[in-house]
């Protein structure tokens, strides 16, 4: 699977949409706003899934139609001229995206990782302590002189 950036121009409207979002002042900047946001949202619950991700904006492919639509809906309802935009169709498919989200952010489905992980992250399982379970066979004595009373050794 690919990553790769999304833009503004990749939230798509109908032409008459369009027009009047033109002409209200401030649309686009807010839309700009509004896809850092929605793609901040979908990069952490990526992380939170506990799958590698990507902090150079890209997004991976199988997201994308979700930022769109997460997006577009929250643009849609940022102004009061563009109410009759909002649609059953696009509120369903917010929540459709919304739900995406949060299964992502609870580890299902995996998200294949970037050509460009990021360092930062979870910690590996290597760092974690380990201790002998209750009721499995002692190990023989090491060079360390611990005992298995006193690992002070």
């Amino acid at each position: 699977m690919s990553w790769n950036t999304i833009t503004t121009a990749n939230i798509r409207m109908q032409p008459a949409e369009q027009s009047a979002l033109n002409n209200i002042n401030g649309a686009s900047t807010a839309l700009a706003e509004i896809l850092n946001t929605v793609v901040g949202e979908f990069i952490e619950a990526i992380q939170q899934g506990g799958n590698q991700f990507a902090t150079d904006g890209t997004i991976p492919d199988v997201v994308r139609p979700h930022v769109i639509a997460r997006t577009r809906w929250l643009w849609l309802c940022e102004f009061p001229q563009l109410k009759a935009m909002q649609t059953k169709d696009r509120e369903k498919l917010n929540e459709d995206a919304v739900k995406f989200r949060d299964e992502i952010a609870g580890g299902k489905p995996k998200i294949a990782p970037p050509l460009n992980p990021s360092a930062t992250g979870s910690v590996p399982i290597v760092t974690m302590p380990s201790f002998r379970a209750p009721g499995a066979p002692r190990l023989p004595y090491s060079e360390q002189g611990f005992t298995y009373d006193d690992q002070s050794g």
